[in-house]
């Protein structure tokens, strides 16, 4: 996993395999202007709270996000899915409903899928309505792995909460 940042914040998040992968994909969607530089502050501290998040110490995030990507809509869609505790589950129509626009669950699912700084905004916690699991692009094992590390219970049919609170949604 890599992670970038500008000095406003936590720009991308990928899982490419090099650090020579991770570049080209900085410069091909920031231009020239995006290169390598040594670890800041803000990497440090993102880095970090990676770390506790995987050994299963940090429930949410606490870091600034810059989103250098997508629409207004977007935006809108991946702060509110920040809101997602650890553990728990929505569905693409409650983030639609979320942003107030309650008839856009699937721009709500372009949204998930064109998300630059995953895990840091929990795309993971966002399934389909019926109970499936939904989509993570090509990580849809990256997704199952986040949501069961976090105790997420979710199936065809219902949508439930947490392992402690499940009921239908």
């Amino acid at each position: 996993m890599y992670v970038a940042a500008t000095v406003r914040g936590i720009c991308r998040v990928t899982y490419d395999d090099t650090d020579e992968e991770f570049e080209e994909d900085l410069q091909a969607r920031y231009g020239r202007a995006a290169a390598f530089a040594p670890k800041n502050t803000l990497l440090q501290d993102a880095e970090l709270q990676l770390e506790r998040y995987f050994l299963g110490e940090l429930r949410a995030f606490d870091v600034a996000l810059d989103f250098l990507e997508g629409t207004p809509f977007m935006h809108r869609a991946w702060r509110v899915q920040t809101s997602i505790p650890y553990g728990q589950v929505r569905s693409y129509k409650w983030v639609a409903e979320q942003v107030g626009k309650p008839r856009a669950a699937r721009a709500a699912g372009q949204a998930n899928s064109r998300c630059c700084v995953s895990i840091f905004v929990p795309c993971h916690r966002v399934i389909s309505h019926d109970g499936s699991i939904g989509g993570y692009g090509d990580r849809l094992e990256v997704k199952k792995f986040l949501l069961r590390m976090e105790g997420a219970v979710w199936g065809r049919g219902m949508l439930h909460h947490s392992v402690d609170d499940a009921r239908e949604y």
